[in-house]
C-alpha cells in the first residue's frame, strides 16, 4: 500500500458541466500555490475534486486558430478534441480579436455575447459584462458607483473631469492587468448570478446554477476575462 507522496493518484471522473458551480481557467492540475509537480494539463474549465486538491478538466477549450489567443475566438467542448461541443465564441468587432464576442450554441442558436467595458464607463462598471437576448444584462457595478455618484458619472461631470477620469482608468487597466484584487459580483437586475473571487492559487468563478444566466455564458465570460492577466492562458 503506498501513503502520502508516493499514493499514485486515483482515476479523474468527468464532472457534468451542468453541474458546474464554481470553477477555474487554466492548465493546472492542483490547487496548490506553488506550481505542482505533475505539470500541466490541456487549457480548460476546471472544477475542485472533491478530495485530493485535484482540479478536474470539465469544459475542454480550443482556439479558433491555433496558437492564437482566446480574443481571436474559441471553442467549447465537454470533452478533449471537441467531440461534443458546447458553443463557439467570435469576435465580431470590426478589427481582428475585437469584441463584442458572441456565443453561440451548435445549433446555432445566439446564447448571447460578450462585451469589454468602453473606457469611458469604467469608473462604474467592471471590465466585462454579458447581453443575454430577452433578458437582463449581466453587469458588475464597481460598489462605490451606485446609486448617486452613479448617476451623476454618467450625466458627465464636464471636460474638467476628463483628466481625472484618463488616471483613474489608467490605474484600473493596471489593476485588471494583474488580474484584479477584490471579488466581483456580476448581477443581472438585483439577483447575483456570477461571482469571481480572487486567491493566491487558483482564481475561483461561482456561479448560480438555478439562476438565470446560462453557465456557457459564464464560462466565455471568464476565459476572455483570464486570458488578459498575465500568462494567464498558460496557468
Amino acid at each position: 500500500m503506498a501513503f502520502g507522496r508516493n499514493r499514485p493518484a486515483g482515476p479523474i471522473e468527468q464532472v457534468p458541466w451542468e453541474e458546474i458551480t464554481r470553477f477555474t481557467v487554466g492548465r493546472t492540475l492542483r490547487d496548490a500555490v506553488r506550481a505542482s509537480r505533475r505539470g500541466a494539463g490541456p487549457y480548460a474549465i476546471r472544477v475542485p475534486r472533491a478530495l485530493g486538491g485535484d482540479m478536474v478538466p470539465a469544459v475542454f477549450i480550443t482556439p479558433a486558430v491555433p496558437g492564437a489567443p482566446p480574443r481571436r475566438g474559441f471553442r467549447l467542448s465537454a470533452d478533449e478534441g471537441g467531440p461534443r461541443p458546447l458553443c463557439s465564441v467570435a469576435p465580431t468587432g470590426p478589427e481582428p480579436g475585437e469584441g463584442p464576442y458572441r456565443v453561440t450554441a451548435p445549433d446555432g442558436r445566439e446564447l448571447g455575447a460578450v462585451h469589454r467595458t468602453p473606457a469611458a464607463q469604467r469608473l462604474l462598471r467592471h471590465g466585462w459584462w454579458l447581453e443575454r437576448p430577452g433578458q437582463p444584462e449581466a453587469v458588475a457595478v464597481r460598489g462605490w458607483a451606485r446609486g448617486g455618484p452613479r448617476r451623476t458619472l454618467e450625466r458627465g461631470a464636464g471636460k474638467l473631469l476628463g483628466g481625472v477620469v484618463d488616471n483613474l482608468l489608467s490605474l484600473g487597466a493596471e489593476d485588471e492587468a494583474a488580474g484584479g484584487l477584490a471579488p466581483v459580483v456580476w448581477r443581472a437586475g438585483d439577483r447575483p448570478v456570477l461571482t469571481f473571487q480572487p486567491s493566491q492559487g487558483p482564481r475561483w468563478y461561482t456561479v448560480d446554477r438555478d439562476g438565470p444566466l446560462d453557465l456557457r455564458l459564464a464560462f466565455a465570460l471568464a476565459v476572455l476575462r483570464e486570458s488578459e492577466v498575465w500568462g494567464g492562458d498558460r496557468r
